[in-house]
């Protein structure tokens, strides 16, 4: 049961982010609060993993990571978190 319910954790909070992620992007289209409008969706890098390439004579595989959420993804995550525990 345990893993079932990391699963579904791990799930809202990357809905949360993507929700929250899009709507940064719309704030920052339609820069609908001004000037504050940067603040909120000014990305902060938290994870980078550089792209590796590893060469199987056969096929190329390049792997990478990198995490940067903007505000309103953060407080989409936070909020996905608070809705989790309520369900």
């Amino acid at each position: 049961m345990g893993s079932k319910h990391n699963f579904w954790f791990f799930l809202f909070l990357a809905a949360g982010a993507i929700i929250g992620g899009l709507l940064g992007d719309s704030l920052q289209a339609s820069q609908f609060f001004g000037s504050g409008t940067e603040f909120l969706v000014h990305k902060y890098q938290v994870l980078a993993i550089p792209p590796v390439t590893i060469d199987l004579y056969i096929a190329q595989l390049t792997v990478g990571f990198s995490f940067s959420p903007n505000l309103v993804a953060i407080i989409g995550m936070v909020l996905a978190m608070i809705l989790f525990k309520h369900l």
